[in-house]
């Protein structure tokens, strides 16, 4: 991949996480996504996997399941459950959500949440 080329990948992936985080309360689709950052979904997914080794779909849960995590974090914010954060960015199985945070950050939703609550504000 050429400069040109990788440097328009690194653009259309910006917009992508652009757009994806403006939406993130909100059901939405990778095409819908590719609509908003005019590229094709075969673009995208070129883009995603040239830049972040994954692909868009993968992209967006771990974006969710991280800004979920910052919710949890963050005492300043109205969350007030681990049921009310999952659902907000999107995540309907609860069960599953709590088993994917607790592999990619090493305790569960709610031990995030009470810690917390403990330490104060670290948004």
């Amino acid at each position: 991949m050429g400069a040109g080329q990788s440097e328009h990948y690194r653009r259309t992936v910006e917009r992508f996480e652009a757009a994806a985080r403006a939406n993130l309360d909100t059901p939405v689709r990778v095409s819908d996504l590719c609509r908003a950052v005019g590229v094709t979904p075969r673009t995208l997914e070129r883009a995603v996997r040239a830049v972040h080794a994954t692909t868009p779909v993968e992209f967006l849960h771990a974006l969710r399941l991280t800004e979920a995590r910052q919710a949890l974090l963050s005492q300043c914010g109205s969350a007030r459950s681990v049921t009310e954060v999952a659902t907000r960015f999107g995540f309907r199985e609860l069960g599953r959500f709590a088993g994917e945070y607790r592999d990619r950050f090493g305790e569960s939703p709610s031990e995030t949440l009470r810690r917390s609550a403990r330490d104060g504000c670290e948004a």
